[in-house]
């Protein structure tokens, strides 16, 4: 797309300089530099729809710019909240003063005014003092994939301080 647009560019200030300098393509010769000329001056037909031709490339180019733009803003924005709340449930596992079950949970959490949904997954490890948790956030409850994933350890709490 953008060489699409580098070459739409070059283009456009090609004919705009033939254009301001009114070349003749024939002789070469600017009309600026001859006294002779005959003809009015202002654009043909042509030369004025290939130039629109050329700005209505270049702007739906930009256009189509701008859409993808804003739409990877705001899955980048969606992807940060559910970091967010994968974060603040590994945060409160590891400072509850319970111990997860071992299995599958899920949750609902409200953030940005949003619900979210949270699958934990917790599995025994070789330390008998630790388990493993995978929390996975997802914007839709059954969906397949989820949004943002976080793996972590909590401690028996017999331990924590």
């Amino acid at each position: 797309m953008r060489i699409a647009m580098r070459i739409a560019m070059r283009i456009a200030m090609r004919i705009a300089m033939r254009i301001a300098m009114r070349i003749d393509v024939r002789t070469g010769v600017s009309h600026l530099h001859c006294r002779h000329r005959t003809r009015a001056g202002g654009f043909t037909l042509i030369e004025v729809l290939v130039a629109m031709t050329i700005l209505a490339v270049g702007v739906s180019a930009l256009v189509i710019s701008a859409g993808a733009s804003a739409q990877r803003a705001e899955h980048l924005r969606t992807r940060e909240v559910a970091r967010w709340v994968a974060s603040n449930t590994m945060a409160e596992w590891q400072a509850v003063p319970g111990w997860p079950e071992i299995g599958t949970t899920n949750t609902e959490v409200e953030m940005v005014g949003q619900r979210w949904f949270v699958r934990t997954r917790t599995q025994k490890v070789a330390d008998a003092d630790l388990r493993r948790l995978d929390i996975e956030v997802r914007a839709v409850r059954d969906a397949d994939s989820y949004l943002y994933s976080v793996k972590g350890f909590v401690g028996n709490p017999e331990f924590r301080l």
